[in-house]
């Protein structure tokens, strides 16, 4: 059967002398993988088509018996190459697309989740938008749907509202007021500016929002809450390769 579908292109694989298994989220299928014969052949129109953060098009055949599906042809949508002119912006759409290949299920639909990602490479590629605001937006709005949306208004234990900021515990995603908890390795402290700067990430769109104001200092216990909190509900992005390069960043 033959299909088509708008997509993100994750992360690619060479395969054989001429070939690659690309790796797709796409609109309507979830996440996708299919094999592109001849695509790396220097005569293929197809060969710039699989860069990481492309959006395309592609049709494709499909095997209801088979997880792999065989490419057919394809046609650039976006290829955001605003990426390419900051290496900042680069290294976060490469943790963008890491993030998502490594958070969602195979041939799960989920046409928010991808709009989120259209939108959030758009933004990074606008040499006008803070990188950091449209990363940490894309990356709390992914958390959200996903069902893990941090929730940053109180005490997990005595529900007195966070206003002074609170801590992660190692190993936890909730936080605690300063009174409730116990200090140990690996704890998160986030301020209550902090908190304030997630709880309006989550809450308003982005025609809505104001620009985050965060101190250095601020904004690296940010970066850190939202990994550990991460860390904690998603145990497969502890392995993303492009979180080495983020940490030379921001760490």
């Amino acid at each position: 059967m033959i299909e088509k579908a708008e997509a993100i292109v994750l992360k690619t694989l060479n395969h054989g002398d001429t070939s690659k298994i690309i790796t797709l989220y796409s609109r309507e299928a979830g996440r996708l993988k299919l094999i592109a014969k001849g695509v790396r052949s220097p005569k293929s129109k197809a060969m710039g088509l699989f860069q990481p953060t492309r959006h395309i098009q592609v049709i494709y055949y499909a095997k209801a018996t088979s997880d792999l599906q065989l490419f057919k042809s394809g046609e650039l949508i976006d290829g955001f190459f605003g990426l390419e002119e900051d290496f900042d912006r680069l290294t976060l759409a490469q943790v963008m697309v890491e993030l998502q290949d490594r958070s969602v299920e195979d041939d799960e639909s989920h046409p928010r989740l991808f709009q989120l990602l259209v939108d959030s490479l758009s933004r990074l590629s606008n040499q006008e938008i803070s990188p950091a605001e449209a990363y940490w937006f894309f990356h709390t709005h992914l958390l959200r749907e996903l069902g893990f949306r941090p929730h940053v208004g109180h005490c997990s234990v005595c529900r007195e509202a966070l206003v002074e900021g609170g801590s992660l515990g190692n190993g936890t995603s909730q936080l605690e007021c300063v009174k409730c908890h116990q200090p140990g390795q690996g704890s998160v402290f986030v301020s209550g500016v902090v908190l304030q700067a997630i709880q309006g990430l989550l809450d308003i769109n982005w025609s809505e929002r104001e620009k985050t104001t965060l101190n250095a200092r601020e904004r690296r216990s940010l970066w850190d809450f939202l990994w550990q909190f991460t860390f904690h509900h998603i145990e497969s992005v502890r392995g993303m390769k492009s979180l080495k390069v983020l940490r030379q960043l921001y760490g």
